[in-house]
């Protein structure tokens, strides 16, 4: 298990972000670009009665290329605008089904919530992912992301762009404060509370909605 702490914010456009990638430094860090973008399907997981969400956890499987990552995650408690903290569990894992993982905290905690229910796909998430990775003497302290995506759930489909900021092993929570301080200064930043999971589950909602009818007009009496 793990504790996922990192800030996230709304861009307007792809391009809005990618003026970070023509920056050596940022405040007291410097940047170095991953080579290219990432590719990432992910599928969300819940049971009919929608377990997970009563205890207000999401499954996803993620792959990017030929591997494929189980997590498991809470919902998260924000900080201050931007900034949001959750327990996180991953293990590497082919199929939604705990009962397929290795033996883990992900797998132990995700049977503990759904017992023998079967899962069902709720939505998917295609994301092109841009990391940036910022140090701090000798350090590699936070993974800077650029997503652009779009959601897809029912009928319906959102794209997104987003920033991501999470904090590394080696990172601590002044980092954060000063990246996020640091990135003011170059970029429009709208904090995004919500995760992409609910936005998916709202565009879901919406998709499961009836069409709206209208009624006939009514027929203009023909003059006499």
């Amino acid at each position: 298990m793990g504790t996922e702490l990192e800030a996230k914010y709304r861009l307007e456009t792809q391009a809005q972000g990618q003026v970070l990638l023509h920056l050596p430094q940022l405040g007291g860090y410097h940047l170095e670009p991953a080579a290219a973008p990432e590719l990432q399907h992910n599928m969300y997981y819940d049971t009919a009665d929608g377990r997970l969400q009563q205890h207000r956890y999401g499954l996803r499987i993620r792959r990017i290329g030929a591997r494929s990552i189980a997590t498991l995650k809470g919902d998260s408690s924000s900080t201050v605008a931007g900034i949001s903290e959750r327990v996180e569990y991953e293990v590497e894992a082919t199929l939604p089904d705990p009962r397929t993982w290795p033996a883990s905290p992900a797998r132990t905690h995700a049977l503990a919530l759904l017992g023998d229910a079967p899962l069902l796909e709720l939505l998917r998430i295609s994301t092109e992912r841009q990391h940036i990775y910022a140090w701090h003497e000798q350090q590699r302290v936070a993974e800077i992301s650029l997503d652009h995506g779009t959601i897809h759930a029912g009928d319906l489909h959102e794209p997104f762009d987003e920033l991501e900021i999470e904090l590394l092993p080696d990172g601590s929570r002044a980092d954060l404060d000063a990246l996020i301080a640091a990135l003011v200064a170059h970029l429009p930043l709208q904090p995004e509370p919500r995760s992409k999971l609910a936005r998916g589950v709202a565009l879901l909602a919406r998709s499961a909605q009836p069409a709206p009818t209208h009624p006939s007009p009514t027929p203009t009496p023909t003059p006499r």
